[in-house]
């Protein structure tokens, strides 16, 4: 997942993400000034917890039918010269 951060106010401004939006909700690119990306993993076993383990991703939690580890990793990037 790939997030865009969008300032309300770029130039004279902080140059801080005012919110985090998917692409095809981006106005305006000019006010694009950080990008958030989230990756979900999991294992290739299964079975190896006792029970399905929720997780959330995306805003969502979900409670998968499987039995395997999952973990989301996440990271902000400041893009150069944009705040």
């Amino acid at each position: 997942q790939i997030l865009y951060g969008i300032s309300d106010n770029p130039i004279g401004g902080s140059g801080v993400a005012n919110r985090y939006v998917p692409a095809n909700n981006v106005g305006s690119w000019d006010r694009v000034v950080s990008l958030r990306i989230s990756v979900l993993i999991r294992t290739q076993e299964n079975n190896l917890v006792g029970a399905p383990q929720p997780y959330s991703f995306n805003g969502a939690t979900t409670t998968p039918t499987d039995r395997r580890l999952r973990r989301v990793f996440t990271t902000t990037i400041t893009l150069r010269n944009r705040a």
